[in-house]
């Protein structure tokens, strides 16, 4: 798997986004960031030309795709976000009861903050449940060691802060382990060995779509430990990158692509033929079996081709060079695999059966 790393100091992607993105075999890109970092990373996909149709974009949050560029617009459809999301989104079982208390204690104290109920980030509730198992843990540890609340939140007092923590940490985490409950976002419950909810992680999917000549994300998907993903509504289909129904198959594809193709000289796989064109000019033409198959694969995978010749004093070893500075993005000829070679490039499987022997007399 290839990694791109986004320095939120210089807002720009540390590698050749470009670069990496284009010679991965993968076209799958997923985006682990803020919504703000988010779209400051697509503006640059875009500068690079790495968005859609070529990419499928997996965003872990929804940014808005709006812009006044319309080749902007056009390839950002077909992008998907997967969020967390609370029970109730899913029609899985919340505790509205809490949910109702946490509400009316929010408006009686801070009434001008609290948006309508149904406008409440799912983060929020994420955070309430957080705390809400740490208060429940905390009494529950506190019932269980002492009757003295205050030395059970005992803890170890450092001058270096990262130094200080909690006396009873290894038996206050058994005790959120074993704590069970329904909180506001779903059911709740923990394990040692996971990071994440034994059974109350709910998440959807949305898609980039065009309503109206604007972009707006609307849910396709959605899953929950019991049932895994499943269609969030039969009448919302994916649209995938370039408006196409049909799912991509996420590796590589080179229908439109541009590709320099390097050849070498040799005979009978490249070879220099003079013709004369409708001009009367003499004109030099590629032929022979390695510029018959490029022609054979143009016309199945319908790349553009840049054909040359490379020069004559160019030696074997190095030909590999090349295509690694990206002179040429591929190179096809007579060329030798060795253990050098295959560390910095790649080779194709064999596309022409080749050997060399020694040709003796029958008799003395």
């Amino acid at each position: 798997v290839d990694t791109l790393v986004f320095d939120i100091a210089t807002l720009r992607i540390r590698n050749n986004m470009k670069n990496v993105l284009t010679s991965s075999s993968t076209r799958i890109v997923v985006v682990w960031a803020g919504s703000r970092y988010t779209s400051i990373i697509l503006q640059n996909a875009f500068d690079s030309d790495v968005l859609g149709p070529h990419f499928t974009w997996i965003l872990s949050s929804s940014v808005s795709l709006n812009s006044s560029n319309e080749t902007f617009h056009q390839k950002t459809i077909g992008i998907l976000t997967v969020e967390p999301i609370s029970g109730n989104f899913v029609h899985a079982s919340i505790n509205t009861t809490l949910l109702n208390a946490a509400y009316n204690i929010w408006k009686q104290y801070e009434p001008e903050t609290f948006p309508k109920s149904g406008k409440v980030d799912d983060f929020a509730l994420f955070a309430f449940d957080a705390t809400w198992l740490l208060i429940q843990s905390l009494q529950e540890f506190c019932l269980k060691t002492t009757n003295n609340s205050s030395s059970c939140i005992s803890f170890v007092n450092s001058s270096f802060c990262f130094d200080r923590h909690f006396l009873n940490s290894e038996s206050l985490f058994d005790t959120i382990n074993n704590m069970t409950f329904l909180g506001v976002s779903g059911p709740i419950q923990f394990n040692r060995n996971v990071t994440d909810r034994i059974d109350g992680s709910f998440y959807y999917a949305q898609n980039s779509r065009n309503f109206s000549n604007r972009l707006s994300f609307v849910p396709v998907l959605k899953y929950s430990n019991r049932d895994g993903w499943q269609e969030y509504s039969k009448a919302n289909v994916i649209i995938w990158s370039g408006s196409s129904l049909v799912p991509p198959t996420g590796g590589a594809k080179l229908d439109g692509v541009k590709l320099r193709i390097g050849v070498v000289h040799a005979v009978p796989f490249t070879m220099i033929n003079t013709v004369i064109d409708e001009f009367g000019q003499n004109t030099t033409k590629l032929i022979g079996y390695i510029p018959d198959l490029i022609d054979l694969l143009q016309k199945k995978m319908k790349f553009i081709p840049n054909i040359e010749l490379i020069p004559l004093n160019r030696t074997y070893a190095s030909l590999g060079q090349l295509v690694e500075d990206r002179m040429y993005d591929i190179i096809v000829g007579d060329v030798t695999i060795t253990a050098t070679r295959r560390g910095k490039i790649g080779f194709s499987n064999s596309i022409f059966d080749d050997s060399l022997r020694l040709i003796i007399r029958n008799s003395p």
